[in-house]
């Protein structure tokens, strides 16, 4: 913490670190981790979700059978905007080990899953920029994974869901151009992938307010969603020849857009604790 402020330095500034720690749920995050530290990439998302609490059930799951033996890409929705990601590497690199999320730096942090992370700076704000010099980095890095033979998953949005007044819903931003502009160029089959949950309502709320505000709420959503079944829809592969046919990006990027926002809800689900993969600790034993 002493890194992060000069507040936290000395006697009293050690002592309010913990009173900060506590009052944000940074020590629960801290408490979590240290019990799936032994564990990398899948193994240690998938502890950490039955540490959480937090399970999920897959709709459709048939489709993720018929998986590319190489090289393909996941589009995904953020609503959560860390647990939809650590719920993705679970799943994807539960079936593939040599799945590759691209995430924001702050997730980076979290060492034991650098295997599944390609990182990226963070959009911040309502800022709609395309990537610094670590984004190009990270698009590098993505574009040697996928010519490898390798998946990908992305979230195109950049950033955390937020609640729009314009249709009052709750929506991801606009998609990066430059992630629309790779998933072009890759050439490889795409699979929508979309969460049907969210948040709490006030999270969402103080993203109004001011999203560094909400960004101090991020570690008590984590722990807030025990017992909950959080619905995840595997959507139809769109192949390569189906994209072709869309030569202009914006296009291209609105049907992509809708191929997981306009995806029906599943009629049934499959919970991920009776799923069989391989690599994978369903019930890690503690």
């Amino acid at each position: 913490m002493e890194k992060l402020s000069p507040i936290f330095k000395g006697k009293n500034g050690n002592r309010f670190a913990r009173f900060f720690m506590h009052i944000f749920a940074i020590d629960k995050v801290n408490w979590v981790y240290e019990r799936s530290c032994d564990y990398t990439g899948s193994d240690f998302a998938g502890s950490l979700l039955n540490d959480l609490g937090a399970n999920y059930v897959i709709g459709n799951v048939e489709r993720l059978k018929n998986l590319p033996e190489g090289a393909f890409i996941t589009i995904s929705n953020h609503p959560y905007g860390g647990l939809d990601g650590i719920m993705l590497v679970d799943l994807m690199a539960g079936i593939r080990p040599d799945y590759k999320l691209m995430v924001n730096q702050f997730l980076t942090m979290v060492e034991t899953m650098d295997d599944n992370f390609i990182p990226v700076k963070p959009r911040v704000g309502k800022r709609n920029t395309d990537p610094t010099a670590q984004g190009i980095n990270g698009i590098r890095e993505t574009l040697a994974q996928l010519q490898g033979g390798h998946p990908v998953g992305f979230f195109p949005a950049g950033a955390v869901s937020m609640f729009r007044f314009r249709n009052l819903r709750i929506r991801d931003r606009e998609w990066q151009k430059s992630i629309v502009r790779l998933i072009q160029m890759a050439k490889v089959p795409v699979l929508p992938i979309r969460f049907f949950d969210y948040n709490s309502k006030f999270f969402y709320f103080l993203g109004i307010i001011n999203w560094r505000i909400r960004s101090l709420r991020m570690p008590y959503e984590l722990f807030n969603k025990k017992g909950h079944r959080h619905r995840i829809g595997i959507g139809e592969m769109i192949s390569v020849e189906e994209q072709a046919e869309f030569k202009d990006y914006k296009l291209f990027g609105t049907f992509l857009r809708k191929s997981v926002y306009d995806m029906p809800k599943p009629k049934s689900f499959t919970p991920r604790t009776i799923l069989v993969l391989p690599n994978k600790l369903r019930n890690p034993q503690k």
